[in-house]
């Protein structure tokens, strides 16, 4: 038996060791890369040949190895990969360790430099400032999706990216048990979201609602009869106990966000366009728009009051496929002709909703599938 167990470690050595050389041949290429790239004058980030790449990849994957590790390891490969040609800087609203920090780790990995910032203005300000290369927000199934919409439209900016990230609350705290606690500490969307479970298990608590997910994990780290609802990178980061697991009373929340650019996304044949309008006053005029969209598939479609323009109405809609795709280029052609108003934000790799980021399967797998016990 340790023959054999030696044998297996000496074959897992000679793999690793074929790994590293592989690797750094990888990265000796994305420099090679990135100096054709500055010598002809070309955007040094493509997240649409990241994405192909990734879909070849999962193609060729036949197993063990799974599609969550495959592509946590792979993101992390891009980040060094990219920062072998530059030190790629990200915007998102903070602070550090909420959802749009994980999200902005999901699309970019560890090695980008993440720049959190007090609220979505500061974000598209950070961004169009040019102190971020890419910024991150929420769009779905949050407060300030509708507030990212209206900076949509005022702001000259690019979709570039989007991804699905799941929700998962867990109860973190340095109590003895999760019947010790005595106050909860957590943002008003997951108190909300855990409320049947609290009721359930911990009986009559006091809440307090918090800005953020760190603010939470702060406060229980600082209140010995506290505990906060959060994720496990807040957990981790602040040093709380993990006392009960994926609390929430609907499982499957996904916030969905979008990644903010300048450049254009080339077609990769598994697009999404996204596009803002807005119609006239008059009957049928809604009707007419949607109609001019009807050769192609619309995946959803968000109405909000125009700030700018009481009584006006923006429609924020997502439709299948690319910009430069003929079905696609004669829909917009034909909307623009019944709307008042169109802006097409622009068209990026088509995200999977059915298969989101899961932090506990993904966020934390890269650091530690790289130090499983040999």
């Amino acid at each position: 038996m340790n023959n054999d167990l030696e044998r297996i470690r000496q074959e897992i050595d000679r793999v690793d060791s074929e790994l590293v050389g592989l690797l750094n041949r990888r990265m000796e290429l994305a420099v090679e890369v990135g100096r054709i790239k500055a010598s002809a004058g070309l955007p040094t980030f493509h997240p649409e040949r990241e994405q192909i790449v990734a879909r070849r990849l999962s193609e060729l994957n036949t197993g063990p190895l799974s599609a969550e590790s495959l592509r946590a390891i792979y993101r992390e490969i891009f980040a060094a990969s990219r920062l072998m040609q530059y030190r790629l800087q990200v915007a998102f609203p903070g602070p550090e360790w909420t959802s749009s920090h994980l999200a902005s780790i999901m699309l970019f990995g560890h090695c980008a430099a993440f720049l959190p910032c007090s609220c979505l203005e500061e974000v598209f300000d950070t961004f169009l400032k040019g102190k971020a290369h890419l910024a991150v927000i929420p769009i779905e199934a949050s407060l300030q999706g509708g507030r990212g919409i209206d900076l949509l439209y005022t702001s000259q900016v690019r979709v570039v990216s989007e991804c699905y990230l799941e929700i998962a609350h867990h109860l973190c705290g340095n109590v003895a048990a999760p019947g010790a606690v005595k106050r909860i500490y957590g943002r008003t969307e997951a108190i909300s979201q855990c409320r049947r479970w609290l009721a359930q298990n911990l009986g009559p608590v006091e809440c307090t609602e918090c800005s953020s997910t760190s603010r939470a994990a702060v406060l229980a780290k600082e209140d010995p009869d506290g505990a906060a609802i959060c994720n496990l990178y807040a957990a981790q980061r602040y040093e709380l106990g993990v006392l009960a697991e994926r609390i929430e009373d609907v499982p499957g929340i996904t916030t969905r966000f979008l990644a903010l650019g300048h450049h254009v996304n080339p077609a990769t044949g598994k697009d999404k366009t996204s596009v803002l309008f807005s119609v006239s006053d008059r009957p049928g005029a809604l009707f007419a728009a949607l109609s001019a969209l009807s050769s192609t598939n619309m995946s959803r479609i968000e109405s909000r009051p125009n700030r700018l323009f009481p009584g006006q109405y923006l429609f924020f809609a997502d439709i299948d496929g690319h910009r430069d795709d003929e079905v696609v280029r004669k829909a917009l052609e034909s909307l623009g002709q019944n709307v008042t108003f169109l802006k097409i934000l622009g068209s990026y790799p088509k995200g999977d909703p059915g298969n989101p980021f899961r932090i506990e399967r993904e966020n934390l797998l890269s650091a530690a599938e790289g130090m499983v016990s040999r």
